[in-house]
């Protein structure tokens, strides 16, 4: 029927055929089932209109074991590259398994937190087309904020 008195947002969300717009991505197999690839929110388009569904990243990098958590975003260049590196830089921002890391290699330093990973992200990469590729990795401090469905607050984690 829509959003609970909110008709603004239920004209947004049904399409002309009646159909409720989730905002999710995905395909249907030869079996009917359904996959999730991603949301359309959440799309980065790189400067030649490629479509990036940073769930798909996220979900190679998710089975590092050194990695608790991950948020893959299009992270803008510095000011001072040069015009042709004004591509979007494909970073993953990651949240380290401390307890598993310790586990693993003992008590190493947050460089060699850093080393390990992205090590590790440069295999996921191959797995990768290369307009996808991780190039960046941002070591994350402390919880992603989230929300009651324990989902990552993208938008609040871009604004820090």
């Amino acid at each position: 029927m829509g959003y609970y008195e909110d008709e603004e947002e239920t004209s947004k969300a049904i399409n002309k055929e009646g159909y409720f717009n989730s905002g999710d991505i995905g395909y249907m197999d030869e079996e009917g089932y359904i996959f999730i690839t991603g949301r359309s929110k959440n799309v980065i388009v790189t400067q030649n209109g490629k479509n990036i569904y940073p769930e798909e990243i996220e979900m190679f990098i998710d089975k590092i074991e050194e990695v608790k958590e991950t948020m893959v975003y299009g992270k803008q260049p510095s000011s001072d590259s040069k015009k042709e590196e004004k591509e979007l830089i494909i970073t993953a921002r990651v949240l380290p398994d401390y307890e598993t890391i310790e586990q693993l290699h003992g008590n190493i330093s947050k460089d060699e937190i850093y080393q390990i990973i992205w090590s590790k992200i440069k295999e996921v990469n191959k797995k990768l087309t290369s307009y996808k590729a991780v190039k960046s990795l941002e070591i994350k401090e402390g919880e992603f904020e989230k929300t009651s469905t324990m989902k990552i607050k993208r938008y609040k984690e871009l604004s820090h």
